[in-house]
């Protein structure tokens, strides 16, 4: 209790004293994992060999117990702790944002990251390395610009129409299929969070659904104005094409599904 007081109190400090802050309550009460700075743009968490980029302090207080333990709570929440990974598996993430989800990973898993926001795009860059990154949107039209409605700060940007976005830019989209023929390798897993246009996303997998072992779906409330689920649309596609349903999250709408025909 006492440190969510404390947390809730820094949070809103500007950025010298935020800082400040955060590095003692890291030390104090976290054992001192990791530390923070600024470069002038972004936030740099700092641990051991690592170096984070984040553009938000918002985000800053998901690392105080490490970076590994936030990528295992996100594998948590996208219910695939279960799943083994070998070495070399390929792993999707739509919705990449900065790269929490890779941290996860405790083998050199070949990953592939598509995040549509420039801004959060160059932090994914800054903090994934060696990988292969795309400022890119899937959607089931190949190479076409389409609009995007940036809120970066909450992680709520998006294809379709949202209240309370900051900017409307234009972006390319491409599509699972047009990917999965590129990469011309089995898929272990695909994450997908894309604030409601999920289903537009699948609906670009027909005829490589059959290299992908698992999906994991972010159904939310978050389909656009009307912040509507997309639970119905997606688990419907997939178990028509003979995915199951192996898992699902109560606290975070997620879904895992596994192929019957691998």
């Amino acid at each position: 209790m006492l440190r969510k007081l404390i947390l809730k109190i820094i949070f809103k400090f500007k950025v010298k004293n935020f800082i400040l802050f955060y590095n003692l309550i890291s030390r104090l009460l976290y054992n001192g994992n990791n530390y923070l700075n600024h470069d002038g743009e972004k936030y740099i968490l700092n641990e051991k060999n690592l170096k984070y980029s984040l553009l938000f302090k918002r985000r800053a207080l998901w690392y105080l117990k490490g970076t590994k333990y936030r990528g295992k709570q996100l594998h948590k929440q996208y219910k695939i702790q279960d799943i083994k990974f070998n070495s070399n598996d390929v792993i999707i993430d739509i919705g990449a944002n900065i790269g929490d989800f890779y941290l996860g990973f405790d083998c050199n898993i070949n990953y592939y990251g598509y995040e549509p926001s420039p801004l959060v795009f160059s932090c994914l860059k800054y903090n994934v390395k060696n990988q292969n990154l795309f400022n890119l949107a899937l959607s089931n039209n190949q190479e076409n610009l389409t609009n995007f409605y940036l809120r970066d700060e909450f992680g709520d940007s998006s294809i379709l129409p949202i209240k309370d976005y900051t900017k409307k830019i234009t972006i390319e989209t491409t599509t699972l299929d047009k990917e999965i023929d590129k990469i011309n390798q089995k898929i272990k897993l695909i994450k997908l969070e894309a604030e409601g246009f999920e289903p537009e996303i699948l609906q670009g997998l027909k005829k490589n659904l059959n290299y992908v072992k698992y999906i994991t779906i972010d159904c939310g409330f978050e389909r656009g104005l009307d912040k509507q689920s997309t639970i119905c649309e997606c688990s419907n596609y997939l178990i028509k094409n003979n995915f199951k349903m192996i898992d699902f999250g109560t606290t975070r709408m997620v879904v895992l599904f596994e192929n019957l025909n691998i």
